[in-house]
């Protein structure tokens, strides 16, 4: 398999990005992003809108309980195989109760080669750079695989906590013993 590429978004990615999209449609995981609510509007037409608003998040956040953020994809030649959301500010919503520093998510077709460890271990170096030091990560107490990336990275369990039902771990990964 060829090396993985993570970056932003660009103009030229929008027909990777529709199949991408597509590709989130048939995801029958209980522990799927809702990925296809969330880009429910987009198409070719409108996608150089989306790059935009994702490059504008970066240093605005359009809700006072939201954070800036930086939005990474990874490909494998030239097909989109997941997403990286860092978010700059843990203390906004739900961010430091559960929500963490990174969110991220692998696509249905693409998961099972460990795209999400080498992603988490893509974002912590942007972390160091702001000179933030301990970064939050969570998953669903039953999503064993999300579980085992944080954990490859370095990720110790805090505790469990139970949102609306969901049991949630909570993990922090200490950067400056990395």
């Amino acid at each position: 398999m060829s090396e993985l590429e993570i970056r932003r978004l660009e103009l030229s990615d929008a027909e990777a990005f529709m199949v991408y999209i597509a590709n989130w449609a048939t995801d029958t995981s209980p522990f799927k992003i809702d990925a296809v609510k969330a880009y429910a509007e987009l198409s070719l037409e409108n996608f150089s809108d989306y790059v935009e608003k994702t490059h504008r998040e970066e240093t605005f956040a359009e809700n006072p309980d939201w954070s800036t953020a930086t939005k990474y994809f990874a490909f494998i030649n030239g097909q989109i195989v997941g997403e990286i959301s860092c978010r700059w500010q843990i203390e906004k919503g739900i961010l430091l109760e559960w929500g963490g520093h990174i969110g991220y998510g692998v696509a249905p077709d693409f998961r099972g080669h460990h795209f999400a460890k080498e992603m988490v271990r893509f974002a912590l170096p942007k972390y160091q750079k702001r000179k933030i030091s301990q970064v939050m990560i969570s998953a669903d107490k039953e999503n064993l695989e999300s579980r085992k990336s944080i954990e490859a990275n370095a990720g110790i369990l805090e505790n469990i906590v139970d949102i609306d039902g969901d049991e949630i771990c909570r993990y922090w990964i200490n950067l400056e013993e990395q």
